[in-house]
């Protein structure tokens, strides 16, 4: 490759994958590409004498009778072998249209093409890190690039060809010494896609050029530069109470709320008041309220007028994004005053700069792996955050677990990234930072480090009502012996004398040796203890396993007071090993610094060896950890007498153990460990009360309901014109699982026949979608409505992003897709509900649960698994309107809500002006298509 090479860009539709099976090419579509410029195309329609599956001909728009009249591939093989001939093949997927022209120019009597081929999807993952999506259609929209006709191969082709001279140009512009670490890394890429690397490389140390002013290198690697941040600005400044002065502030066609005006004051008020600043305040603000802009604009005042700062904390990453991408650049717009904002999440969302350096020396057979260190070496030249969520994993690779970061107590500032590490950036910035925006696990885990370190900042809770949840998740603990002894045996292998492969062999002559020897009979002393206490905690509670085993594993809760019991029991043996611990602990640090004084004489393969010792030391030390905090559990002060659960989990041969804690309450552990660091705390959602006297909420977020302000906003929305819901009175039992489900797949099998509009249906449990997906599947055609799953066709967000994608596809989720998911106006019209959402009794938490409500002579039912179904069930509802223009209809087939008491009560929290219609499901379905007759139709329409 050089800069005059003709880069033929080729997409390719078929009638299926793979030649041998007697599949046939379509259509060939090709540009060619010579020095950034599109020089020539070719395209056309190919008769494959065979027939075109529905499913290819409803995805490219390409008919048999299309095809009828086209040339067969003989004909124009001539054509394309000449066209193709001595130039850079280039695919979007090139691993499949390379190998299938090759294979039907073989068929027909021609040569294989003997020339490079390289990947356009690779390459953009290496140059475009950040993308959410590699799919063409989706980087075209990123890019700006015109797509009209996807799935067709010449506008492929087309956009194909102008993505390439994108990502070549976006290559040229790397800094060179990001280009030699690229090209030292010889990733094995598909293909020819790594010699691309090389001819950059080349090209730039022809045409060199100066760093860019906002580029910098530290120790081999390119790094952005971080904005720098001064302290505020101490003016005083009016906040705007009236209609008129907010409007002055607003930008222009910014819609009005008058619930976020109210909103707005309400806040202000509360806390420039001295008899309510001290008060904590609960605002339920629905839907369409703009409740983040509610809270945001009044804080931004007064974080200004008293000099202190703001902590959001909010339910998931996702939001944390939502609000420093969308609310806080439109509140700069609005304040007469800079404000700054910082997201900060838990230390393994960060990249360890040490910690990636020391990886890029290391040789990976990991194709992932080698593709994910050139994502990170492009990236480096674009963050100024270091925040790995930027990268859009799917799934973690195991390679992240190398590089991430392990919290500012494991930097020194001998660290040779030291001035440039992220989270130490991080940290710096905060100190003039007005919002510090925080999600909920981690204002739980740093609540001491955030309010004390800020002096006692303002603190908003952004979806108060999971609050408690992730109290209670964050105080779960579980150690599993078998793993820790398992990591011990490993660590003892690499040190063994005996191993001329391990590393103590490595380091033979040098004093390096001599910890590593004693480590090593540290080691020796850590499993014969651990494997002691293991023992003990298997015969101490021997006779509560019970007799026979039906399952592998037994799960039994043991009280606190035999937990303690043990604990004491044992007390010496515990001391022994937290000994041995800390021992492991400061000679880690030792041994590392000792290693690293010495890395030029290191190896790679000594370098992974001390990788893994270290890695396997820091499982060991963690683990312990997670252990001393079950042990400290029942002496925390704010938790009173059980308010943890304990239990055992151990192996039919009892020869695996593990032992575990969970916080069972948030009474007393939230308002001592968690609000006394800040101001009077401010709580906020859409959907936070069950009823307005029940006293769930107050329970959840641990405050005492005499002394909170408490304002529910109504919601705007005419839901009299905009919406309907429907209920079904003809439901077999709910108990009847098989009869449940086939009546559940009957109904929507009707209803989407009928009604063809995009619908979500949400279920309780993954076993119930994928038994009415595969029943939907067989009776309706993918060329229909296409049909997607939870935990069948792909991750949470790949799922999203399909559904709206489509006009009128049908969406199964459980569990998360009852909130947190905002779908525009037209896509989505239909919401079926397929159970109410009631937790199941059958785990084991929330069988204690039950059971500690009973012993307070509270009813389990009324006091918790009530509230909570009905929570769920008005965000459940809260999916379908979210705007002024959205319209749609609401469908449970559950029939306890109508023929339980019950269910009064929950369809009493629902807007009283949202028309309601109960009644067998032919009645139903006859009703809701005239429902959705009165309003506009979308492209797809019945």
């Amino acid at each position: 490759m050089d800069a005059n090479t003709i880069y033929a860009v080729v997409d390719i539709e078929t009638t299926g994958t793979n030649v041998a099976e007697g599949n046939r090419m379509i259509q060939f579509g090709c540009v060619l590409v010579q020095n950034g410029e599109i020089i020539n195309h070719f395209n056309t329609d190919v008769n494959p004498q065979t027939s075109i599956p529905q499913s290819i001909q409803a995805l490219t728009g390409i008919s048999e009778a299309q095809v009828k009249r086209a040339p067969l591939f003989d004909d124009v093989a001539g054509t394309i072998f000449s066209l193709l001939s001595d130039t850079v093949f280039v695919a979007h997927n090139v691993n499949f249209d390379f190998p299938f022209v090759n294979a039907e120019l073989e068929r027909v009597g021609y040569p294989r093409l003997d020339i490079q081929a390289i990947d356009t999807v690779t390459l953009s993952q290496i140059l475009m890190p950040t993308v959410p999506s590699y799919r063409l259609h989706d980087l075209t929209q990123y890019l700006n690039i015109v797509h009209d006709h996807p799935h067709t191969a010449n506008d492929d082709a087309l956009v194909t060809g102008e993505l390439l001279i994108v990502l070549f140009k976006r290559m040229l512009e790397l800094p060179i010494v990001t280009l030699q670490q690229m090209v030292a890394e010889e990733a094995e890429l598909p293909r020819d896609t790594g010699e691309v690397f090389k001819w950059g490389l080349a090209e730039v140390r022809r045409h060199p050029r100066s760093l860019p002013d906002y580029l910098y290198v530290s120790h081999g690697i390119a790094l952005r530069k971080t904005p720098v941040i001064t302290a505020t600005d101490d003016r005083e400044y009016t906040y705007p109470r009236t209609k008129k002065n907010k409007l002055k502030r607003f930008p222009e066609h910014f819609e009005w709320r008058a619930d976020q005006a109210k909103m707005m004051n309400l806040v202000y008020r509360q806390y420039t008041d001295a008899q309510t600043a001290n008060q904590p305040l609960i605002v339920e603000a629905p839907t369409g309220t703009g409740k983040t802009l509610g809270y945001a604009l009044p804080m931004a005042y007064l974080a200004q007028k008293f000099d202190k700062q703001v902590v959001i904390a909010t339910d998931t990453v996702l939001l944390q994004n939502q609000l420093i991408n969308q609310t806080m650049p439109l509140l700069e717009r609005m304040l007469p005053f800079e404000t700054h904002a910082e997201v900060v999440k838990g230390n393994a969302h960060y990249l360890d700069l040490s910690r990636f350096k020391i990886s890029l020396s290391q040789t990976d057979h990991s194709k992932q792996t080698q593709l994910i260190k050139l994502r990170l070496l492009v990236w480096l030249t674009q963050t100024a955050t270091g925040d790995l969520d930027e990268l859009h994993f799917k799934n973690e690779p195991p390679y992240l677990d190398s590089v991430y970061h392990h919290g500012m107590a494991d930097l020194t500032d001998t660290d040779p990234f030291y001035e440039d590490d992220f989270l130490r950036r991080l940290y710096q910035r905060l100190k003039y930072t007005r919002f510090i925006i925080v999600n909920h696990a981690f204002l739980i885990q740093h609540a001491d480090l955030l309010g004390d370190n800020f002096h006692q900042p303002y603190l908003v809770v952004d979806e108060a009502q999971h609050l408690a949840d992730y109290a209670l998740k964050t105080q779960r603990q579980k150690f599993d012996f078998q793993v820790s002894l398992s990591t011990s045996r490993r660590l003892m292998e690499l040190l063994d004398p005996e191993n001329e492969y391990g590393l103590t062999a490595a380091t033979d002559g040098l004093t390096l040796n001599d910890d590593l020897n004693t480590f090593y009979r540290w080691l020796i002393e850590f499993s014969r203890q651990l494997r002691a206490l293991s023992d003990y905690l298997t015969n101490h509670f021997k006779a509560q396993f019970g007799g026979k085993f039906t399952k592998p594993y037994k799960e039994i809760v043991i009280s606190e007071d035999d937990w303690v019991g043990f604990l004491t029991q044992r007390e010496g043996l515990f001391e022994q090993l937290d000994i041995l611990v800390g021992k492991f602990q400061d000679r880690l640090a030792k041994i590392t610094d000792s290693f690293y004084k010495q890395s030029n004489r290191w190896l790679k393969s000594d370098e992974e060896l001390f990788l893994r010792f270290s890695h396997a030391v820091n499982a060991i030390t963690d683990a312990w950890d997670t252990l001393s905090a079950i042990r400290q559990a029942p002496k925390h002060e704010e938790a009173g007498t059980g308010s943890y659960l304990y239990w055992l989990t151990i192996s039919n041969d009892l020869s695996h153990i593990m032992v575990a804690s969970n916080l069972m309450t948030v009474e007393g552990f939230l308002s001592q460990q968690i609000y006394s660091h800040f101001q009077a705390p401010m709580f906020t959602g859409a959907t936070l009360f069950s009823s307005n006297r029940s006293q769930y909420l107050y329970d959840q977020l641990d405050l005492d309901r005499a002394a909170v302000k408490m304002r529910r906003l109504k919601s705007d929305f005419d839901f009299a014109a905009q919406a309907k819901m429907y209920i079904s009175n003809d439901a077999p039992d709910i108990k009847d699982e098989d009869a449940y489900n086939q009546y559940v797949s009957h109904t929507l099998i009707q209803a989407l026949s009928q009604v063809n509009r995009p619908t979500l249906v949400l279920f309780n449990s993954l076993a119930a979608i994928e038994a009415v997906y595969e029943r939907l599947t067989d009776a309706i055609h993918p060329k229909q409505r296409l049909i997607l799953a939870q935990g069948i066709s792909g991750s949470k967000e790949k799922l999203i992003k399909r559904f709206m994608d489509e006009d009128n596809a049908v969406l199964l989720g459980a569990a998360s897709f009852w909130e947190g998911i905002d779908l525009p106006q037209d896509k989505l019209q239909l919401l079926v509900i397929a159970r109410l959402p009631f937790d199941s009794p059958d785990q084991l938490e929330t069988k204690v649960q039950y059971e500690r409500m009973k012993a307070k002579g509270k009813n389990p039912f009324y006091n918790l698994s009530l509230p909570k179904a009905t929570l769920r069930l008005r965000q459940g509802v809260g999916r379908l309107i979210r705007t002024r223009q959205d319209y749609g209809a609401v469908i449970v087939l559950d029939s306890r809500l109508v023929s339980r008491h019950y269910g009064q009560t929950i369809l009493k929290t629902l807007p009283a002006s949202l028309p309601t219609m109960t009644g067998t499901v032919p009645q139903l379905l006859s009703d809701m298509t005239k429902f959705f007759k009165k309003h506009k139709s979308i492209s797809h329409d019945s």
